[in-house]
């Protein structure tokens, strides 16, 4: 044991006058200290450490501001709603330019709607579900008021209150209105 200290003492000893020897490559400022100490560092922790020691060696350098956010521009403002007193019923030409597909979530249908037709704004849109296997049963209209623009789609939620056996549900759309 006795032989393996003189071993671990050469190293300490040969290296205690560089460390309190000032050099010439050492730094003079906060900004050289953070520089020349953080090369190969990929650790927050050390990252850290180096910073706060060089902020001890340089003590009176001006603390960095914290970066400013960009100016937000104000918000634009919103569309100004859709004047619905000329509002009609779809023809079925019109009714035709209609595309939708939906997702089934329990009771809650949520449609896209796509409007081909060029030139008119749909208002409203009404789906029916009805159930195929019962003859007896009655087919049940909902309607949602709507804002789709003139060869634009949206997403519209219909909530359905509708039993009847599970699988020969079907749903369409059967009526829309919207202005020119």
């Amino acid at each position: 044991m006795l032989r393996k200290v003189p071993i671990l003492l050469v190293p300490l000893v040969l290296l205690s006058p560089a460390l309190s020897h000032s050099d010439s490559s050492d730094p003079s400022n906060y900004d050289e200290c953070i520089l020349d100490a953080m090369r190969g560092v990929s650790s927050d922790v050390a990252a850290q450490a180096i910073i706060d020691s060089c902020r001890n060696l340089f003590p009176d350098t001006p603390q960095a501001a914290a970066p400013q956010a960009a100016p937000q521009p104000p918000p634009e403002p919103a569309p100004a709603p859709l004047d619905t007193t000329g509002a009609r019923d779809l023809t079925a030409a019109e009714l035709g330019q209609l595309r939708a597909t939906a997702k089934i979530f329990g009771d809650a249908y949520r449609v896209t709607v796509v409007n081909d037709n060029p030139n008119l704004t749909l208002t409203e849109v009404t789906i029916a579900v009805w159930d195929e296997t019962d003859l007896g049963a009655t087919r049940r209209e909902y309607s949602e008021a709507v804002e789709i623009g003139p060869q634009t789609s949206a997403l519209v939620k219909y909530e359905v209150r509708y039993r009847g056996q599970e699988t020969g549900w079907r749903w369409g759309v059967v009526a829309a209105r919207g202005v020119d």
